[in-house]
């Protein structure tokens, strides 16, 4: 698919939005004791973004998305500051949980559950990864142990997770539970529910180290949750294959947002070994600096490459596992090579908390974690190539 004149406008005016109206905010005091934004912070940026017409960007007014290939170019602008993404409404876990009910959920839970995601009135929640220390679904979700059994006209569900982005302060949640009941084959399923439930329980907020998402990465204990029948998300037993409807694009979509924000680390990086003379010359003079920006330029047109070429694998109706899987780990990977060398060559400065540089930096490590660890995605993709040497022989 192509890119349209209208996907090409948008962007324009994210990107005007975000280097004139919203980058300014970066020094704002406003942020929780871990760090991220307060929800006040984003909801006065989100009216901000409202009033300049690009909240929800990727979206249209009609509540048809833009295909992956025009996302991707949106994205990457609202991915110039951290806040960008949260001003426009692009951020993680709400972009892939306003795809994934857009994809499954009927009409009733589209009206009620992601009509105020779309409008930038709450924040959304993913309930999947579970606790290490109890064997559960964190890179491997066929390992959940969280249950769900019907209960007449409801579902009842039990478990334990972690890490869940954004949960504290949520609205609406998207909570995924493998079933005791016979119809569903013992599969997973998917819930929509609102938060906050006293039958869900935040039971700690870990530091982490990045600090961009508000309501940080939360501990949960699930009590006798009793979620109406009419809530489901989808159909019973097939959580599993809508968990990978949602994330094959939320992959690519942090690929996006964060080669956004490392574009702006190079921007700044570039600008400081101008301005800053060494031992009788500008640092981008010495080839122990210059060299590693233009190791940065390099990565960035490859990482916007396999974006480009992984979006249009999407667009093309495949589901795209494997290419986004390798999409993340080359992505992730070049990211981390470009904000560490950002931050080496500005030396001291790098490392302080007087430009983006350092934030970027310690995203783009987490990056390389969630949403699958590197390691994972290659010993999946190992796997697959004993697959298909096999169907060779």
């Amino acid at each position: 698919m192509s890119i349209s004149q209208e996907a090409l406008n948008v962007a324009a005016r994210v990107e005007a939005f975000v280097r004139e109206t919203i980058i300014p905010f970066e020094q704002d005091p406003r942020r929780d004791h871990h760090g991220a934004p307060t929800d006040a912070l984003v909801m006065e940026l989100r009216e901000l973004a409202r009033s300049a017409g690009v909240l929800t960007p990727h979206i249209r007014s009609d509540g048809s998305h833009f295909n992956q290939r025009e996302t991707a170019i949106i994205l990457i602008k609202s991915g110039l500051t951290p806040l960008g993404m949260l001003a426009c409404n692009t951020q993680a876990p709400d972009e892939g949980n306003m795809y994934l009910i857009g994809k499954v959920g009927h009409p009733d839970l589209k009206e009620r559950f992601l009509k105020p995601l779309v409008e930038g009135r709450a924040r959304s929640a993913f309930f999947m990864t579970e606790p290490a220390d109890l064997n559960g679904a964190g890179a491997d979700p066929s390992m959940m142990i969280t249950t769900c059994r019907k209960d007449g006209n409801h579902w009842v569900i039990n478990g334990k997770k972690a890490f869940i982005t954004g949960a504290d302060g949520a609205k609406v949640g998207i909570v995924m539970a493998k079933s005791e009941a016979a119809d569903s084959a013992g599969g997973a399923c998917m819930f929509l529910v609102e938060l906050p439930d006293p039958a869900i329980r935040i039971t700690a907020v870990p530091n982490t180290i990045d600090s961009s998402m508000p309501g940080s990465h939360a501990e949960i204990t699930i009590d006798d949750l009793r979620v109406p029948a009419d809530q489901m998300l989808g159909e019973a037993g097939e959580g599993f294959k809508y968990a990978q409807i949602r994330l094959s694009p939320a992959r690519l979509s942090h690929c996006m947002r964060w080669l956004g924000g490392c574009i702006r680390a190079q921007e700044i990086a570039v600008d400081y070994t101008n301005r800053r003379m060494a031992f009788g010359k500008h640092l981008i003079d010495h080839e122990g600096v210059g060299f590693m920006l233009a190791e940065n330029m390099i990565d960035i047109k490859q990482c916007e490459l396999m974006i480009d070429w992984c979006a249009s694998i999407l667009d093309a109706g495949s589901l795209g596992t494997v290419e986004s899987s390798m999409t993340k780990v080359a992505v992730s990977e070049a990211l981390m090579r470009i904000a560490d060398k950002c931050m080496q060559v500005m030396g001291g400065t790098g490392v302080t908390d007087k430009t983006i540089v350092e934030t970027i930096f310690r995203e783009v490590r987490a990056f390389r974690i969630y949403d699958g660890p590197t390691e994972v995605h290659k010993w999946s993709l190992a796997k697959k190539l004993r697959r298909d040497w096999r169907s060779t022989q």
